[in-house]
């Protein structure tokens, strides 16, 4: 009995951390929706490297739209119908703008992407992007950022 009560309490404990940033971290929730979406086609006809993904969504917190995004996936490996693509995604926000860049296998979710600089509030910015969902409804986007410069 008593070996169930201390698990309990681990896990616990382990919720309310994770369910809470750490000191000088930032997390925010976005919520994306879908506006343009283009595939360009650029090598053979199909899929091949050197295709690319170019989109835009609008960025929501809490119900309103508080800015925008757009981004490019390019194909950069090709496995039967499986693409490897190199993703640059920027996040315009009312504090400032966001970078982030990843590999992603396109059709799987989520993205983790890192953020790779910012201006205005996310001038410093270091971090991560994980997006989930991605090209539906659900669509969402879990940043967190390191406040502070870090070695």
């Amino acid at each position: 009995m008593r070996t169930r009560i201390w698990v309990a309490a681990i896990a616990l404990a382990g919720t309310a951390l994770a369910a809470t940033p750490a000191a000088g971290v930032t997390e925010m929730v976005i919520k994306v929706g879908n506006d343009q979406f283009a595939a360009v086609d650029t090598g053979p006809p199909g899929l091949s490297v050197g295709d690319s993904y170019v989109y835009s969504d609008t960025l929501s917190r809490d119900g309103r739209v508080v800015g925008d995004d757009g981004g490019t996936c390019q194909v950069t490996h090709v496995t039967g119908t499986t693409a490897t693509t190199n993703c640059v995604l920027s996040l315009r926000l009312p504090e400032g703008q966001i970078t982030a860049q990843a590999l992603w296998v396109r059709g799987t979710t989520p993205l983790r992407m890192a953020i790779t600089g910012g201006t205005g509030r996310y001038r410093d910015a270091s971090g991560e992007l994980v997006a989930t969902d991605i090209q539906t409804p659900d669509e969402t986007y879990l940043i967190t950022l390191f406040n502070g410069r870090h070695g």
